[in-house]
């Protein structure tokens, strides 16, 4: 991973949390966010029957 993705990444992950202090959970922005955070973890980690429950709702 490069520098500038891993920057983008640490910005997002960053964010998310902002969002969820401020308790602004049900927005697009973190929506948008949390899929984009949660997707990454899939790729490298893999999917798990458990997962596919958060990917319906998502």
């Amino acid at each position: 991973m490069s520098m500038p993705d891993y920057a983008c990444e640490r910005e997002a992950v960053d964010r998310l949390y902002q969002l969820t202090r401020e308790g602004r959970t049900g927005c697009g922005e973190y929506l948008r966010l949390d899929q984009l955070i949660y997707g990454g973890l899939i790729r490298t980690y893999g999917r798990e029957d458990d997962d596919l429950r958060h990917a319906a709702t998502a």
